[in-house]
């Protein structure tokens, strides 16, 4: 981790630098044009300040370069996107990723001149350089993404736009941050030695060639002060911006809380010969059941196939054989799976409102959290709960979706008596009007309903 600049620090630099330039000057004749001092790089900087050559050629130089530095990151986000869905894409790119990596800047900037004038040299060396390391990062921020969550999202049916809000930009923002902020520097000195090379006119970098050639080491310090604050004052812009747009994804996405009555009209779930197998092990084979509204729970030991079964069910994976009615796609599921695939830096009412967006029914979701022990509006985000507490606002996100059926797979795991007893309560209750098919290893949850056995169980 880079330390902080302290101003004592920088002081000490500024009077190493005033000594070495009065100590050539006193060693050497016209020492003060091999280093200038800071005093009279100052002064000429104030001499610039007020020209209007002087920012016309800031200006130029900043369009540029900045330039080149937003359309590489569009490039690089969309490539990355594409790569992530598209195998071939991805190691199609990899060599030209690789080589405008390692090779450097200047035969770039050389072999470009061959194809380009030099008043678009600037821009595209600059995106050139910004291209490979925000490539690269936002890929493997796209490639980190909880596919849990991902299937969670699927399962609610959280439109596009949601789910790019809610999962994709918070996963993937934190890679292009730390990508931006290391490209913005290399932006800034390709660029301006493409501008050195290129010369084109009216830019810092002809400004820094002209100072070099007639030996006017202030201008050549007081452009080279300009170009670093350039550049730090944009990353910082960019960064705070990109810090911005993070709190607002932390915020609940989706739409308002609302009081609506979004409803589904219930299933009924009929399996016919399911089958499933993995690696060549038989987990499900020639299975049938009917369920109808009402609890149905399914039983068997660990590792028997409860959770492929309610995957089946819910469209998350496909049987080798058999038929499920209605099918998957056209029946609308909410469930509790295994873990609570939970959005770790969202509050409860975010979590809701990612799921259910305006389906959702604040005064109905207030009333079942309480029923709960939970608080609609707790300001704290999920990842400090307790896991009780998360298990039973996954049961709350799955009572209060829109839904014609209802996978509960274990929904109880971390639940004392009295709170799992309360939990059942509410399942029965939404049993009346939907199936619920309920995975449990408890025969006390399973007593008087009806059974799905599995293998042996």
């Amino acid at each position: 981790m880079a330390s902080k600049l302290r101003p004592w620090a920088v002081l000490f630099w500024l009077l190493v630098w005033q000594t070495g330039s009065m100590a050539l000057t006193a060693a050497v004749p016209h020492g003060g044009l091999l280093l200038a001092s800071p005093l009279s790089v100052l002064g000429r900087l104030w001499e610039l300040l007020p020209q209007g050559a002087f920012w016309r050629t800031a200006c130029r130089s900043a369009g540029s370069i900045t330039g080149g530095f937003l359309l590489a990151c569009l490039l690089a986000v969309l490539l990355a996107v594409l790569a992530e869905n598209r195998k071939w894409l991805g190691e199609l790119l990899a060599p030209a990723v690789a080589a405008a990596k390692t090779v450097p800047a200047a035969s770039f900037i050389i072999l470009a001149l061959v194809w380009l004038d030099a008043g678009t040299l600037p821009l595209f060396i600059s995106g050139l350089m910004v291209f490979p390391p925000v490539y690269l990062n936002v890929l493997e921020g796209l490639r980190q993404r909880d596919p849990r969550l991902q299937e969670m999202a699927r399962l609610f049916r959280v439109p596009f736009l949601r789910r790019l809000l809610g999962l994709d930009l918070p996963r993937v923002l934190p890679y292009f941050r730390a990508s931006a902020s290391l490209a913005m520097g290399l932006c800034w000195k390709a660029g301006t030695a493409a501008e050195v090379i290129g010369l084109p006119p009216g830019t810092i970098g002809e400004r820094l060639y002209m100072a070099k050639v007639y030996l006017q080491t202030p201008d050549l310090f007081a452009w080279t002060i300009v170009i670093v604050a350039l550049s730090v004052l944009f990353e910082r812009l960019f960064l705070a911006l990109t810090d911005a747009l993070a709190g607002l994804l932390r915020r609940a996405p989706g739409g308002r809380t609302v009081q609506t009555g979004s409803s589904v009209p219930p299933a009924v779930i009929r399996a016919e010969g399911l089958s499933k197998s993995y690696g060549g092990r038989t987990v499900l084979k020639d299975l049938g059941f009917t369920a109808g509204p009402g609890i149905t729970c399914v039983m068997a030991p660990s590792g028997a196939g409860k959770t492929t079964l309610l995957r089946l069910l819910t469209g998350l994976e496909s049987p080798e054989d058999g038929v499920i009615t209605p099918d998957p796609a056209q029946c609308r599921w909410a469930a509790v799976f295994q873990e609570d695939r939970l959005l770790e830096d969202l509050t409860a009412a975010g979590n809701l409102r990612f799921a259910l967006g305006a389906a959702l029914d604040g005064p109905a979701a207030a009333a079942l959290l309480a029923a709960l022990e939970l608080e609609l509006e707790d300001p704290r985000p999920v990842q400090l709960w307790s896991g009780g507490m998360r298990r039973r606002l996954a049961l709350a996100r799955a009572l209060l979706a829109p839904s014609g059926a209802l996978a509960l797979d274990e929904p109880f795991t971390g639940l004392d008596g009295a709170l799992r007893a309360r939990c059942m309560a509410l399942i029965r209750q939404a049993a009346e009007r939907k199936p619920v098919l309920l995975v449990t290893h408890d025969p006390a949850d399973a007593q008087g309903l009806p059974l799905v056995r599995l293998n042996d169980g």
